[in-house]
């Protein structure tokens, strides 16, 4: 993420005549807080901020943050309550938002919901309202979540006008788009639009046919990545593919909105396979063969939370019989040949040039092993064995109390222990794989 160079560089003029000044401290820390892979970095500088003015909100806020960053999520937690004492009518909505943040990444989410309703109380943000969707969501109420989750496109909206015009998704629609809102589809022309991540799509396409109940004329696809409606469009039967920019239709619908405006809960969800593809023909490695993901898109706000570095599937890779294939795409995929594993690991991104040609590799492969990425649903969607690994402060959809999932019936979900320290969970991953090894071989 590029630097504020302006304030970037009155604050470091700041601190060169005073290094132990907290608020120039504070604001440094305020602007490289924005580059979000290298939250340990900075933890230090709020740490020196605190102890210098301790009973300073900003500082023990900035502390708290950078304490959550790092996954020190209870130490934050006190800090930010902490801070409750010393807010004033502008520091209060913050201070309970972040508290309701810190349950939430505790999963405690009864609690998270409560702070996150008590922080939109006092400042009416439909921000806030989202978070406290997917408290709901992580505490088991689908429908309920996703209906208060329809607040994201506020959000969207408020997003958008704080980034200067820079459009989101929601806002590259037409201008006579018109939202579907839950009228009579009957002989209506709908348009549905690929909204959220590349996962986040094909985790839910699935519940598209639930709108042919509704008796439209017709169903088509739109969205900012044109391929992977391709993908999608070849798996969920749908009437056509539109430009984002200019389609002709009575209602457009978000694709988050179409299980809730279906009427999903989670009985209605099913991990069996809902996409299938054309295994593409490469060379058997191993008797086992392996495809790795280790780093989601750095654009994601959370991706400090579920990222991890290459190096960190090394104790894999002393399983003889296990051949190794990286699916990772771009820049991150260079940390194969810094680590000096080039050919043990076989470069499999040039023939991932689309979602349709990475189904194709994936269904080629035995089992993937990914960080919670796209990737990971689209193996769960084939019904390719997958193992997701996830921090402590997994994402809603990955229930913490059990490696199944409903969403996937064949993922496992692996999560740390100890936030960010991976080592354990990859070692279980290993066995895993050493178990479907030994099968093998056996059977053979």
């Amino acid at each position: 993420m590029t630097l504020d160079a302006e304030k970037y560089r009155a604050y470091a003029n700041d601190l060169l005549r005073n290094p132990d000044d907290p608020e120039s401290i504070v604001n440094q820390f305020s602007v490289l807080s924005e580059k979000k892979e290298y939250a340990k970095h900075y933890l230090p500088l709020a740490k020196r901020a605190y102890e210098l003015a301790p009973g300073e909100i900003n500082t023990m806020f900035n502390y708290a943050s950078a304490l959550h960053r790092n996954g020190y999520f209870e130490k934050a937690l006190r800090l930010y309550k902490a801070c409750v004492d010393k807010a004033d009518a502008e520091w209060m909505p913050v201070v309970l938002h972040h508290i309701g943040i810190a349950y939430r990444t505790l999963n405690d989410n009864t609690r998270a919901a409560d702070y996150y309703q008590r922080a939109y109380d006092l400042k009416p943000d439909p921000s806030i309202l989202k978070d406290k969707a997917l408290a709901l969501l992580a505490g088991g109420d689908l429908y309920e979540g996703l209906r208060l989750f329809e607040a994201r496109k506020e959000s969207a909206k408020a997003r958008f006008a704080q980034n200067g015009s820079r459009l989101v998704n929601q806002q590259k629609l037409p201008d006579n788009a018109v939202h579907w809102d839950g009228e009579d589809l009957t002989g209506k022309h709908l348009v549905v639009y690929h909204e959220e991540g590349s996962g986040d799509f094909i985790q839910v396409c699935r519940f598209i046919p639930r709108l042919r109940r509704l008796k439209p004329a017709s169903i088509k696809l739109c969205g900012p990545v044109p391929n992977l409606l391709d993908l999608v469009a070849d798996n969920i039967k749908v009437d056509g593919i539109v430009p984002l920019s200019e389609f002709d239709a009575d209602y457009v619908v978000g694709s988050w909105s179409v299980p809730w405006r279906t009427g999903v809960t989670y009985a209605d969800v099913s991990g069996k396979p809902y996409f299938a593809a054309e295994p593409l023909k490469l060379p058997k490695r191993g008797k086992l063969n392996v495809g790795l993901v280790w780093r989601g898109n750095p654009a994601y706000g959370m991706d400090v939370h579920r990222s991890m570095p290459f190096a960190s599937y090394a104790p894999l890779f002393d399983l003889p019989g296990v051949a190794f294939h990286s699916l990772q795409a771009g820049p991150p995929a260079l940390e194969v040949t810094e680590l000096g594993y080039d050919g043990f690991v076989a470069n499999l991104e040039p023939f991932c040039s689309d979602w349709r040609a990475t189904a194709r590799v994936i269904q080629s492969l035995d089992v993937v092993v990914s960080v919670d990425t796209a990737c990971a649903h689209l193996a769960g969607a084939l019904g390719k064995p997958v193992y997701i690994l996830t921090t402590c402060a997994s994402d809603w959809r990955w229930n913490r109390a059990t490696e199944r999932t409903v969403w996937y019936d064949s993922a496992r979900v692996i999560r740390q222990a100890t936030q960010d320290y991976w080592e354990t969970p990859v070692l279980r991953v290993r066995d895993a794989l050493k178990g479907m090894l030994d099968e093998r071989r056996q059977a053979a």
